[in-house]
């Protein structure tokens, strides 16, 4: 049996990889996701028990569990919220710690605040969305930091015409040079990658900061010169004014985007989902 018990298969676009706020959270409407973490060290006897629960192969649990670190990591996905959380008992009951990330906290995840504008205050950290709409937060009131990496793939198609010259039509013809002309159709895929960061306040809002569609001339003489040197300079800042802020940058790498996603999620569609569930399981460590 597969390791992933319900596969739920996204439907193709034509733009993928939206995430960090980006991607809408449309295409996981019916996903609830079943992931372990806080996991030890000795992998080999959690594939057993692992393997046992979800009804996959040793090898299979134990492909997952290969990722570094302690999770959070999928282990199952569902249609049906009952059977997710049927599967979170079982999990709990043979000594993992597990959560069910639910459709509707994938849903709320997509509904952030994605900001324009920003300005680091003494205390205050004032920000602009994208539709005009502000507010301010205090610094004190966030506590979690998500850094990240999202890639958006653009695929479109172009034809091509190819026109070739027959020696044995022009013998035929006496002598008249007759082109063959074929068309091509071929799909070209172009990738971007935007980093972002996601604040998650106390009060349960969801702040997110894209690297290529932030305006920075609110950082006045600390402004450098290109984006990324800006990103870099603002994430510092905010680390450094959110000192009890938990901080992680697990997602920065596309290998541990599917560490945390498994191999049933495609992280160019599906990050929204591996941040709500960052969100969901180290959000329980704060106190």
């Amino acid at each position: 049996m597969a390791l992933v018990a319900d596969r739920i298969r996204p439907a193709e676009r034509r733009v993928k990889g939206q995430s960090g706020g980006h991607e809408k959270a449309g295409s996981a409407a019916t996903m609830h996701i079943v992931a372990i973490h806080s996991l030890n060290e000795d992998k080999e006897i959690l594939a057993k028990v692992l393997a046992a629960a979800i009804g996959a192969t040793i090898y299979e649990a134990f492909a997952r569990l290969r990722a570094p670190g302690s999770g959070p990591i999928t282990v199952a996905i569902f249609a049906e919220k009952e059977r997710a959380i049927g599967l979170l008992e079982k999990l709990q009951t043979t000594g993992f710690k597990a959560s069910v990330l639910t459709a509707g906290e994938i849903e709320m995840e997509g509904r952030a605040f994605i900001v324009r504008r920003f300005s680091l205050g003494e205390r205050d950290l004032g920000l602009t969305a994208e539709k005009g709409d502000s507010v301010s937060i205090p610094f004190q009131e966030i506590d979690l930091i998500l850094r990240g990496t999202a890639i958006i793939r653009d695929v479109t198609t172009e034809t091509v015409k190819n026109r070739s010259v027959s020696p044995r039509r022009a013998v035929l013809s006496g002598g008249i040079m007759i082109t063959k002309t074929t068309k091509d159709v071929r799909e070209v895929i172009t990738e971007e990658r935007q980093g972002f960061v996601n604040l998650y306040a106390r009060d349960g809002s969801t702040l997110v900061f894209r690297e290529n569609t932030l305006v920075y001339d609110s950082l006045g003489s600390a402004l450098r010169p290109s984006r990324a040197l800006n990103f870099t300079y603002l994430i510092s800042e905010l680390r450094r004014r959110c000192p009890d802020a938990l901080y992680d940058e697990r997602l920065l790498s596309r290998a541990g985007q599917v560490a945390l996603l498994g191999p049933s999620l495609n992280p160019e569609e599906h990050l929204i989902v591996a941040t709500a569930l960052l969100r969901k399981v180290l959000g329980s460590k704060i106190g």
